[in-house]
């Protein structure tokens, strides 16, 4: 039996209840076994050492023999000598046996008694009565050694004690001459050292068992809280639908490969895959199908990334991302093809492609690391983002690498801008919002709106991808208008009395006559002014514009917000707050993310301190764990946003949570 189990619920149902057990009840056997087995090693020292240091010692009392008792000390001491030596002999026979606990206890209980008897037996002859009636209170050192000394089981204790209690007594009665007052004072003495160490032996007993049972209790918990640590970092890490790593292991990976590849030189890898025609096999067959479908993907994804020395993550929806270590783009054009071929030799049915093939398959899109700059994540994404989607006008179902050299030739872009162009018309275009929670008072004071824009088969596509080409286009000015005036309609809906915020760029802030077109809007739609909140990014080419300076003037003189967005990542931060007048300072969430550290969290409080010494609110992007959101209270932050405070969401899908919660609040109270 081990002495430790492992802490199923059985095992800790069974320590709670010998731990609530009264004192008077019989012990659990089980745990007293196993206490027995994790105290047998240790045992066994003491039980040697003991019996080496107790002969020793009963043989150094021949002296007192010789002393006190000197006409029978030969027989004394040869009798002490004797049983020591018998004893020992019969004890290192049992060690190197290695008999059982049980049967050692016995052979020491033994050794103790045979000492005990035969020294009395061999003294009670002496005419020398007088120091004898003094001397046989050593006796009393036999039964507190069996009782205090070597941990024996209570039975054995209670037996070896009580036949040298009995023996001794019966000695004093009948062989010790002594006057009968002396000789009822050394039974009292006897009976009473028997008494007193039997209940220290019980005690000390029960409180080792105690001792042990709290001790299993502190490991089942601390069992426990591993494992409940070791399944929130899997939740926290891992999609729930396929167990592969999510956006925020992929991140950290991504770190440390970063870090691992300063040592070895070699290039970080980002793909992207994209399941081809998923809205469609979904809309066919259902999600439950689609859910399979991502699943069995997942598992050939997994099979194929160990096989390339990568790793890798689900991104969202039906696209999925991957890392690995490559020395080029070849290399890197390898792993993109094995995970195109390894997909479509799955031979999943797709009854509703349109383009000819009939099985699913996905389209990739690649970004190399280059030496030549920095390595950033949301960049190399960013970039993958745009291959994808040329594999995408280039038939899908294939992989591109993307080349900074050529991107600007790159006929998917036009395509883009195509379909930017009539994205309205076709209600390709879409907003969600994400919630805006004031911290002091934990309520959802804003929201802010963001683009979602499909392609015509109902994918997604990245903002990372269609806003630079909107920008680029200047597409981005009509869809501008046409994202504030949907902002201020949806907000009407959903709360009227919180601020929308919508993000505009140095495009449309240059574009001929833009202040005088959004206050059109706002007056027209109904809202109070202060209620909108234009976001700017923080970047050198807004801020150094007449042109854009102005329209932020003419904007925040007609009463809206003016908003500075992803403080602390741009050139013009400081000079920024030194020059112009902002309603609200967003800080990016990578000083939230850096802010474990200590030296992140002394820059993070820095930041928010200088913010708030010029007058202006503070608003930390990225919040997504509850310790983040302490740390944001303790700092004294004015407004969150994140995760964790809600996800982005279109207007009909917070409403409909909205009525649930409203529906539910009756039955809470």
């Amino acid at each position: 039996m081990t002495a430790v189990p492992p802490p199923d619920t059985d095992f800790a149902r069974r320590v709670g209840a010998a731990i609530g057990q009264p004192w008077w009840k019989p012990v659990d056997p089980v745990l007293r076994d196993m206490l027995f087995d994790r105290e047998s090693a240790g045992n066994r020292r003491i039980v040697r050492w003991g019996i080496w240091a107790a002969v020793l010692s009963h043989i150094a009392f021949s002296l007192l023999d010789v002393l006190l008792i000197p006409d029978v000390a030969p027989l004394a001491v040869a009798s002490r000598i004797g049983t020591g030596a018998l004893f020992l002999a019969i004890l290192e026979i049992c060690l190197v046996r290695r008999v059982s606990r049980s049967v050692l206890h016995l052979a020491a209980a033994s050794a103790i008694v045979a000492g005990g008897v035969a020294w009395i037996l061999a003294a009670i002859g002496t005419t020398h009565q007088a120091n004898l009636s003094y001397y046989i209170v050593c006796g009393t050192i036999f039964i507190l050694g069996s009782n205090l000394f070597f941990n024996f089981k209570l039975h054995v204790s209670a037996i070896a004690s009580a036949i040298i209690a009995v023996t001794y007594g019966t000695v004093i009665m009948r062989g010790l001459v002594a006057p009968p007052g002396g000789k009822l004072a050394l039974m009292v003495f006897f009976a009473s050292s028997l008494a007193l160490s039997l209940y220290l032996s019980w005690r000390l007993a029960l409180e080792r068992y105690h001792a042990f049972l709290h001790s299993q209790q502190a490991h089942i918990q601390e069992k426990a809280a591993i494992e409940y640590g070791e399944k929130l970092h899997e939740i926290a890490n891992t999609d729930h639908l396929t167990g592969l790593w999510n956006r925020r292991a992929i991140a950290r990976e991504f770190q440390e490969m970063r870090r691992a590849r300063a040592a070895d030189g070699r290039r970080i890898g980002v793909i992207l895959a994209d399941v081809d025609y998923f809205k469609k096999y979904n809309d066919r067959l259902g999600h439950q199908a689609g859910d399979d479908c991502l699943t069995r993907l997942a598992d050939v994804f997994t099979r194929t990334a160990e096989a390339n020395g990568a790793v890798v993550g689900r991104h969202g929806g039906e696209e999925f991302v991957f890392l690995c270590e490559v020395n080029d783009t070849d290399e890197l054009a390898r792993v993109a093809a094995d995970l195109c071929h390894a997909v479509k030799s799955l031979g999943i049915e797709h009854p509703d492609r349109g383009d000819g093939l009939h099985v699913i398959t996905i389209s990739a899109g690649a970004s190399l690391s280059r030496r030549d700059q920095g390595m950033d994540l949301d960049a190399l994404l960013q970039e993958a983002d745009r291959a994808l989607y040329t594999s995408k006008f280039s038939g899908r179902a294939t992989w591109t690498i993307f080349d900074p050299e050529a991107a600007d030739d790159d006929m998917s872009g036009q395509n883009l801008v195509d379909l930017l162009k009539t994205a309205r018309t076709e209600d390709l275009v879409s907003t969600a919002y994400q919630p805006i929670r004031d911290l002091p008072s934990g309520r959802t004071v804003g929201y802010e709106t963001l683009m979602r824009l499909h392609d015509f088969d109902g994918s997604l596509i990245s903002p990372q991808v269609f806003i630079p080409e909107a920008e680029r286009s200047g597409a981005i000015v009509e869809l501008g208008y046409w994202a504030i005036e949907r902002a201020i309609r949806d907000m009407k809906r959903l709360d009227p009395q919180a601020t929308v915020s919508v993000n505009v760029s140095g495009v449309q802030l240059r574009a001929p006559g833009f202040p005088l077109r959004v206050t059109e809007i706002v007056s027209r739609e109904g809202m109070p002014a202060s209620q909108l909140a234009l976001e700017i990014t923080e970047g050198m080419d807004i801020f150094l514009e007449p042109q854009a300076l102005k329209a932020v003037e003419e904007l925040r003189s007609f009463g809206l917000q003016i908003w500075l967005d992803d403080f602390g990542t741009g050139y013009a931060g400081l000079a920024c707050l030194r020059e112009y007048e902002f309603d609200l300072i967003k800080i990016d969430k990578g000083f939230l993310q850096d802010s474990q550290s200590e030296v992140g969290l002394l820059m993070l409080e820095d930041m928010i301190g200088l913010v708030h010494h010029r007058g202006i609110r503070v608003l930390v992007e990225g919040v997504e764990t509850a310790n983040q959101l302490r740390i944001l209270e303790n700092l004294g932050v004015d407004l969150v946003q994140g995760y964790l405070v809600g996800r982005p969401a279109s207007v009909e899908k917070h409403l409909s949570r909205a009525h649930e919660t409203d529906a539910l609040a009756p039955r809470r109270a």
